[in-house]
């Protein structure tokens, strides 16, 4: 099955579930849409919110919000007042009575999904709400948010040896050997660690992981960049050229005159990146690793 597929047997499934289809949504006797806009009107509590902004959140045509607007002023739960900052910009906000229309149906959602999750560990629920948070990441708008970099924390070698994994074997159809192989380094990281040796990993400001990279001592003179990973959709935003800014700002700081790096010939945007950075091809022989033929290549670069 597809992931288009995937995607909509999940949407048919949860319409259902969360009572999407119902004429009259939770008993309230509002349509889904109604309720969203009632919800919406809420939630902007007493500052208000304007109509344009409800309409491009929820992706609502403004006349038929105008519409639902009149409707919800003429049974006295909707008011409007001039924004004091804009004369131009009217606000919404819920009456008292309208706040007494919405109570309950934010009750009944509640207690809705309170029914679909009472069964569920509490580990379990966790796990449900950052997967969860995790969708709306993928599926929302590219982050302009700035991304953060720090150093080696509890839970990152397991993310990256399950990456390393999950993205070569679907990138490259390695099987399981190679997450043996990353987990083996990041344990020589880990209980051999040089003073000199630095993890950099790319976070969201929210903590989510979306990249790495490491600087590993090898010699007096020498420091190996391993493990450069990004996610998928980290991709194209420049950020793997940051990291491999960072490890070499690094590298340098420490005194090395020379930095090497092993990789595959079929990782042509990042042997590209190395280039561009000044690395320069050293070897390129044909192998087989991880179930695959490969080509490996090692590049180096004078610090």
């Amino acid at each position: 099955m597809d992931h288009i597929a995937k995607i909509r047997d999940f949407n048919r499934d949860y319409t259902v579930k969360l009572g999407l289809l119902d004429q009259s949504y939770l008993g309230s006797g509002l349509t889904l849409t109604q309720a969203r806009v009632l919800q919406e009107v809420a939630l902007a509590g007493a500052e208000g919110g304007s109509a344009r902004e409800i309409s491009e959140r929820l992706g609502v045509d403004a006349g038929y919000l105008s519409r639902l607007f009149a409707g919800f002023t003429k049974k006295g739960w909707v008011q409007t007042r001039i924004d004091e900052a804009d004369a131009r910009r009217k606000l919404l906000t819920l009456t008292d009575d309208g706040r007494a229309a919405f109570a309950p149906l934010d009750s009944a959602s509640r207690s809705m999904i309170e029914s679909m999750t009472s069964h569920l560990p509490k580990p379990e629920v966790t796990e449900l709400c950052q997967s969860l948070e995790r969708v709306k990441q993928l599926l929302g708008p590219p982050s302009t948010a700035p991304i953060q970099f720090r150093d080696l924390e509890t839970g990152d070698l397991g993310w990256i040896t399950e990456a390393h994994g999950r993205l070569y074997a679907q990138d490259e159809g390695f099987d399981l050997s190679f997450e043996a192989l990353v987990a083996g380094l990041l344990s020589d990281y880990v209980t051999k660690k040089h003073e000199n040796s630095r993890a950099f990993i790319a976070t969201t400001p929210d903590g989510a992981r979306l990249g790495c990279t490491f600087v590993v001592h090898e010699a007096d003179d020498i420091a190996r960049l391993r493990m450069v990973l990004l996610e998928p959709q980290a991709r194209g935003l420049g950020l793997g050229r940051r990291l491999l800014e960072m490890a070499l700002s690094h590298a340098k700081s420490k005194g090395y005159a020379k930095m090497v790096l092993a990789t595959h010939e079929s990782h042509r945007a990042a042997c590209a990146m190395y280039a561009k950075a000044g690395f320069f091809l050293v070897s390129s022989e044909p192998s087989q690793a991880f179930s695959q033929e490969v080509v490996v290549q090692v590049w180096e670069k004078s610090l």
